[in-house]
């Protein structure tokens, strides 16, 4: 399934979002630009995060600005469009109900959150965690909570012919997080380049929020 736009609630600029979309644009020119080098400079892997815990170095903001940068870093087009057009869909709607500061914070807590849930999974990894997804997937978790009646406009793919309809947000979220669920738990005791733990820590930590930013309302 292939999201095109949330139907339900007003379309506008939504700044914020706009400006974690150009940041993946300009990092991935960089990474045509500088090719595999870029991971050696900006990229985290669990066992960098184990070595932090055992050593203290790089040190704190060291090992956290490393995860940071990334979850700007993706693998190729298809990773960066696909993480992009699910920011365009979800990103908005959650943006405009937060407030610009309280997503940015939001969004950064969730690139370290999720990197943290893979990283618990597999301590030793040395396969960097890079992409958005984590952080996205966590956007999605509180868009279900903060807007559990939205539809989405949705391309899926047929065998000789794409369809599109509107899906229920509950439905496409609860689908695309089964998903989830299932390539992760198989993919555990595997080397799996996939971090699909990080995808369902981020997921459950932007429940979470949804559910706290309602109460507190």
């Amino acid at each position: 399934m292939i999201p095109v736009r949330d139907t339900s609630v007003a379309r506008g600029f939504a700044p914020l979002t706009a400006a974690l979309i150009l940041c993946n644009l300009a990092m991935f020119i960089q990474e045509i630009r500088l090719g595999e080098q870029i991971f050696h400079m900006f990229s985290a892997s669990p066992a960098d995060l184990s070595g932090y815990l055992i050593r203290g170095t790089p040190g704190f903001f060291g090992i956290h600005g490393s995860i940071v940068a990334s979850g700007f870093i993706h693998t190729g087009y298809v990773h960066l469009i696909g993480n992009l057009i699910f920011l365009s869909v979800f990103g908005p709607p959650v943006e405009k109900t937060m407030g610009r500061l309280r997503f940015a914070l939001f969004y950064l807590a969730a690139l370290c959150i999720s990197f943290y849930v893979h990283a618990v999974i597999n301590p030793l990894s040395s396969i960097p965690v890079v992409g958005a997804s984590g952080a996205i997937a966590a956007i999605m978790g509180a868009y279900l909570i903060l807007n559990p009646t939205g539809r989405i406009l949705t391309i899926i793919p047929l065998i000789l012919m794409l369809e599109v309809i509107e899906v229920p947000s509950l439905i496409f979220v609860l689908i695309w997080f089964t998903l989830q669920g299932i390539q992760g738990f198989m993919s555990v005791h595997t080397n799996s380049p996939v971090a699909w733990f990080s995808h369902i820590g981020g997921f459950l930590m932007g429940l979470i929020s949804g559910i706290q930013f309602r109460m507190s309302r």
